[in-house]
Parts: structure tokens; C-alpha cells; sequence
């Protein structure tokens, strides 16, 4: 049963639309095909050991910009959003969704150390992974592509850079 899923997946697959050029025009000059790309912020140094400030100000900067937060660990340093179907809205059967991921790179605190050692932030990593879909009416999956949406990703980048990075 599983082998002839999977068959059934490729081939479907296969019949889809693997040429760069389907791409719906409304997202052909931001949308690129391929694995996703980190783009990464240095913190500039008087921000460093205020890491409560930057993880706000990308919360701030992800809610700002109309996302929805799914996941946060704040320990760890990492947000990412739920899927954004409205940053570019298609007409009849294409669907076109993204989310941001965020990773922070840290170097830990010693909170035990006299005096305390804060945590610093060196730098964070952010990624705009998009999918686009064309399925029929009936549910047929005619087109398909994943990959990264350079628009969103370049604006993100320049407000988080001017408010977080080095000068």
C-alpha cells in the first residue's frame, strides 16, 4: 500500500508544472524557486547584551509586518510564523502562503557568575520559505513550486538590519 502511494505521489508530481516560467506573474520578480536562503543581521555591539530587547523588537517586527506567530522559544532563540496567505493574494485556483523563521546566535550568560555574565547576542538568521499551488477545482494538483520569496525577505532584513545591526 505505501509503495503505491508513494508511486502514485511521484507520478502526480511528475504531471505537475516544473518550469519556472508557470509561475504566476504577480510573484515572478519575488518568488524564487529552490531552498530557502538565510540572510543573518549582526547585532551591533551596544545591543549585544540586551538580548530581552532584540528578541522583542523581532517579535515587534514579525507582528508589524502581518504574521502570526506559531512557534516561540525564547530560550533557545528561535520564532516562526504561521503560514501568511494575504502578502500577495492570487486569483482562481493559485494559492501562494509563506512564513519567517528566525534563529538568534548566542553566546550564554552565567547568571551564578559574580558579577552576572549576560546573555550576547552575535548575531540572527532569518529565512522566507513560500509555496506556491495551482489545484483544480476538483482538487487536482496541476502546479507546484517551493522556495523563497526575495521581496519579503529583503524588506525584513533592511528593517531589522537599520534596527538591530551594526552601523
Amino acid at each position: 500500500m505505501k509503495v503505491r502511494i508513494a508511486v502514485s505521489l511521484t507520478l502526480l508530481l511528475a504531471a505537475c508544472s516544473l518550469f519556472a516560467a508557470d509561475i504566476p506573474t504577480a510573484l515572478k520578480t519575488r518568488f524564487v524557486v529552490g531552498d530557502p536562503v538565510w540572510r543573518e543581521v549582526p547585532i551591533r555591539a551596544d545591543l549585544q547584551n540586551q538580548y530581552e530587547k532584540c528578541w522583542q523588537t523581532v517579535l515587534d517586527t514579525i507582528l508589524d509586518n502581518h504574521f502570526d506567530l506559531a512557534t516561540t522559544d525564547k530560550e533557545n532563540g528561535y520564532i516562526r510564523t504561521t503560514d501568511n496567505q494575504g502578502v500577495v493574494v492570487l486569483g482562481g485556483t493559485w494559492s501562494y502562503k509563506v512564513k519567517i523563521s528566525v534563529k538568534f546566535t548566542t553566546v550564554p550568560g552565567d547568571s551564578k557568575a559574580n558579577p552576572p555574565i549576560l546573555t550576547t547576542v552575535q548575531k540572527l538568521r532569518m529565512q522566507v520559505a513560500g509555496e506556491i499551488a495551482n489545484v483544480s477545482r476538483i482538487g487536482i494538483l496541476k502546479a507546484y513550486f517551493s522556495g523563497y520569496d526575495q521581496v519579503l525577505l529583503q524588506n525584513l532584513f533592511q528593517d531589522l538590519q537599520a534596527k538591530l545591526g551594526s552601523r
